[in-house]
């Protein structure tokens, strides 16, 4: 009977841990099931990259422009309180990458006075490059800095030859034209706080002035050897090589400032725009 019994005992244990056994194989194979019906995890999407053009005017005046401004000191204490003002906003917009208005080939010099600078051993000039650029690269801990800017001239001076033999008219409106914008931007300089001049010819307004002018002088000597077209149109070339630059180095999901003179904001502002991989951000939001 003792036998019957420990028999009967040892049968209902491993009919017992069968179960056990089966049961959680049921629920393993519950657990595969469930697995298998969740979702894979998707990759994080990668967006284009954004870019912000910040139009600027030369901070230190190297008179290469058609409209000669007096300028100001930006060195001066009052203006340095400034541009330190107009970096914590740039600051904001948290770009990965600045870009500045120089030829790519002086990229290994520029960026050992950026090191230098880092290291504090090297004394920023009066240049955006070196006010804005240097200032805001180095206090998000940027490695370097990206120039992208294109050598090419504008033969203006071909076009106002034209026009006084054959445009007399154009001639006067275009004299006029410098002269005003010399004489508003000379005022704003000498009145107004850096912010304030960044805040104005970043205005979509004030950019579309700016460009204006070239259309006009498009259509010089229209039909007659096309010296206005030509012109131009260097001036574009010179854009779309900025441009071309740009877009060379932005990767997805990067953030790219680029300083650069006013004038060039309106013709790469609408490629930024064209372009399927970028994404333009306005300065304006952030210099308010």
């Amino acid at each position: 009977m003792r036998a019957t019994f420990r028999a009967t005992l040892i049968g209902a244990l491993s009919a017992g841990a069968l179960s056990l056994a089966a049961g959680a194989l049921s629920l393993s194979a519950g657990a595969l099931s469930l697995a298998a019906q969740k979702p894979a995890q998707q990759p994080k999407a990668i967006g284009p990259a954004k870019v912000m053009i910040l139009g600027v005017f030369h901070f230190a005046n190297p008179g290469a422009d058609v409209a000669q401004f007096k300028g100001i000191d930006v060195l001066t204490r009052q203006r340095q309180q400034q541009i330190e003002n107009v970096v914590g906003k740039l600051a904001a917009f948290a770009p990965n990458k600045i870009a500045v208005e120089r030829v790519s080939a002086e990229s290994d010099s520029i960026n050992a006075e950026y090191q230098r600078y880092r290291a504090g051993t090297f004394t920023l000039s009066r240049s955006e490059m070196h006010q804005l650029g240097f200032r805001l690269a180095s206090r998000l801990k940027h490695q370097r800095v990206y120039p992208v800017d294109f050598a090419e001239s504008m033969r203006i001076d071909s076009v106002m030859a034209y026009a006084q033999a054959h445009d007399a008219a154009y001639a006067q409106r275009f004299n006029a034209t410098i002269k005003d914008v010399v004489q508003q931007m000379d005022k704003m300089q000498r009145d107004e706080t850096i912010g304030a001049n960044l805040r104005w010819m970043n205005d979509a307004t004030n950019l579309l002035r700016a460009q204006q002018p070239y259309m006009e002088m498009a259509a010089v000597g229209a039909g007659d050897g096309f010296v206005g077209a030509s012109v131009v149109g260097s001036w574009y070339d010179r854009n779309l090589h900025i441009f071309a630059n740009i877009a060379r180095i932005a990767k997805p999901g990067d953030r790219i400032l680029l300083i650069i003179g006013m004038g060039h904001a309106p013709i790469l502002r609408e490629l930024v725009r064209s372009h399927p991989a970028m994404v333009l951000v306005e300065a304006l939001s952030y210099l308010r």
